[in-house]
């Protein structure tokens, strides 16, 4: 059974630099990255990422909806 979600997270203090969107884009084939917000919906599947970890390391903000 496939579910609905979105993930967006979003830098504010700072853009993530070359070598961070390089990991950042690592997790995701589909998913809209630039250096401030990383934006996905699945409609099948699951996200690889950690939505925490992706908080510590690279943005500030972290939007999910299913």
């Amino acid at each position: 059974m496939s579910e609905y979600q979105y993930y967006e997270f979003v830098a504010v203090d700072r853009p993530l630099d070359d070598r961070q969107l390089a990991q950042v884009r690592e997790l995701s084939t589909r998913a809209r990255i630039t250096a401030t917000r990383f934006v996905n919906e699945y409609h099948w599947g699951n996200f690889r990422g950690d939505p925490a970890r992706m908080i510590e390391r690279y943005y500030d903000a972290h939007l999910y909806v299913r």
